[in-house]
């Protein structure tokens, strides 16, 4: 293979990886936030540490993997996963995108749950996960969205 076509397959192999989802959700926070002002919706950005974030593991596993969840929340919400594992390794472009994102906006613990608009403006920040399953954190979930209406 040429020098020209290895370039080229890693660039689109990144540019691929960068937008491609976890479980059905975004990976990458700007394509979020165009998807977002399209559809007229606002965001939902999960911080996961998911090889290594006992609470995220569970939040995932309780929640954002289910179906039910995914055709309720996307209702409402563009849902934007953003990953800060430990031992997985993603490519170079989605790790440093992630942290300049969990910069951006101080990350300070795993899991974190923002509610946003398009723009990126938070309304809400949920940090931890203590159990519950779907029905609960939907519905905080969608009092937090009726909230941000009335402001």
């Amino acid at each position: 293979m040429s020098p020209l076509k290895t370039i080229i397959l890693a660039i689109l192999s990144v540019a691929f990886t960068s937008t491609a989802q976890a479980g059905d959700f975004l990976t990458n926070f700007e394509a979020g936030k165009k998807k977002a002002a399209a559809e007229k919706k606002c965001m939902l950005v999960k911080f996961t540490g998911s090889d290594w974030c006992p609470p995220c593991i569970k939040l995932d596993k309780e929640v954002f993997s289910k179906k039910a969840f995914k055709s309720e929340v996307e209702k409402d919400f563009v849902v934007v996963v953003l990953d800060y594992p430990r031992t997985k390794k993603l490519p170079a472009a989605q790790t440093k995108a992630n942290k300049e994102v969990a910069k951006k906006y101080s990350l300070q613990s795993y899991p974190t749950v923002m509610l946003m608009d398009s723009q990126g403006k938070v309304f809400k920040s949920i940090s931890g996960y203590s159990g519950g399953g779907i029905e609960p954190y939907l519905k905080a979930l969608k009092s937090s969205l009726r909230a941000r209406k009335f402001q």
